[in-house]
C-alpha cells in the first residue's frame, strides 16, 4: 500500500498465538508492518496484517467485536525493521 499521496491510515496487528492485536499507524506504507509479521512467522509465531482504516477508534472497535480478542499498546506485537 506504499504510494506517498495516500492518505495516513491505520493497520490492525494481530498476534494469534497470544489472543491480541494491536492498532498501528497512522501510516503511509505497511510494508514495513508487513515485513516485520512476516519475520514473526518465519520465526513460528501466528502474527497477521490487516485489515486497515482511516478512523483508529472505528477501526479497534469493529474488530474487537468480530473477534472478541485483546487489545495491546501499538508496537508490542511486533516492529518495523529498521531499514
Amino acid at each position: 500500500m506504499a504510494n506517498p499521496e495516500s492518505e495516513p491510515f491505520y493497520l490492525i496487528v494481530t498476534d494469534h498465538d497470544r489472543g491480541v492485536f494491536a492498532v498501528e499507524g497512522p501510516m503511509t506504507d505497511d510494508r514495513p508492518w508487513k515485513d516485520a509479521a512476516l519475520f514473526a512467522r518465519n520465526n513460528h509465531r501466528r502474527v497477521v496484517c490487516g485489515p486497515s482504516g482511516a478512523d483508529r477508534d472505528a477501526l479497534a472497535t469493529d474488530y474487537h467485536q468480530v473477534h472478541r480478542l485483546a487489545g495491546v499498546p501499538p508496537g508490542s506485537i511486533v516492529r518495523p525493521r529498521p531499514t
